[in-house]
Formats: C-alpha cells, structure tokens, sequence
C-alpha cells in the first residue's frame, strides 16, 4: 500500500507542474505564434487593387484581415502598386537572362473615432528566369508576382501592426 501512495504522488506531481506552468502562461498574456486570432489592427476591408499583382496581393491581405474578424464599421484599406520590369543578368548576346520585377506599394489604413489613419509605402523586388518560348515566361512572371504579393502582404500587414502598436 505504501508503493502505491508514493507512485500516486508521482502521478499528481506529473500533473501539476504542467497545469501550473500553463496556467501561468495564460495569466501573463502569451500567445501562441500560430494563433487564430487577429493581430490587434482591428476588422478591416481591402479596396480593389489594380492588376494582377494587385488581385494576389488582394487576396493574401484578405487572408490575414479575415483573422481580425467582421465589426460593425472596418477601416478601409486601399493600395496602389507601381510595377517596375527590368533585365537582371544577360547573356554574352545581350538578351535577357533573368528578369527583375520591383513593385512599390503605396497603402492608406482610413482612421476611426480611437485609431489614426497609417499611411506607408514598401518596396519589395523578386527575380525570376526569361525564357524563349512565350507561355513559359508568362508562367514564371506569374509565379513571380505571386511571390511578390505574398512578400508584399506580410510586410504591410507587419507595417501596420507597428505603426498602430506605437500610436497607442
């Protein structure tokens, strides 16, 4: 009987300092990274944005904004994209190797009653292969402006958590 004491207190020892390390945890504000909860910034809609950058970029942002959930008055977030196409290496022929796309982001979060309107801009560049044959170099541009948005869209939203943390 003795035996069997000591190995319950063993047990409930196991058990405790686990419950006590995350009940500790909660008290103290943790959260962890992979939450689905939102960031903080509040429900918010995403204006139109033109091209087809601007439709990956779109959808990656209304992605993140469905995390802070629907209010009963969103802020407005509207974006401009100016995309630039340069050649990034050539050949001893003088034809492109590799292609450079830069896309600067100009983003306005409108203000309510409690929070000032953010305003910043982000410049952002992926390279990607020139090929010969025309529906291949479609594809890669095409991937690569969906990599540029996925990049562009987590830099705003981290831009906008910032700016909104410090304005507090």
């Amino acid at each position: 009987m003795g035996q069997a004491l000591q190995d319950l207190g063993v047990i409930s020892r196991a058990f405790v300092l686990p419950l006590a390390l995350i009940f500790g945890l909660v008290g103290c504000g943790f959260r962890p990274v992979y939450s689905t909860q939102g960031s903080g910034i509040g429900a918010v809609t995403i204006a139109t944005i033109d091209g087809r950058t601007g439709y990956f970029l779109r959808q990656e942002l209304e992605r993140r904004a469905d995390l802070e959930g629907k209010g009963e008055n969103p802020r407005q977030l509207t974006v401009t994209l100016t995309r630039v196409f340069s050649p990034a290496a050539q050949g001893v022929d003088g034809i492109s190797l590799r292609t450079e796309l830069t896309v600067t982001a100009d983003y306005k979060l409108s203000a309510t009653p409690n929070l000032p309107e953010v305003i910043g801009t982000l410049t952002t560049s992926v390279a990607y292969e020139s090929l010969d044959q025309a529906y291949g170099d479609v594809a890669l541009q095409s991937d690569a402006e969906e990599r540029i948005a996925g990049q562009l869209a987590a830099r705003i939203w981290h831009d906008l958590q910032y700016q909104l943390r410090t304005a507090r």
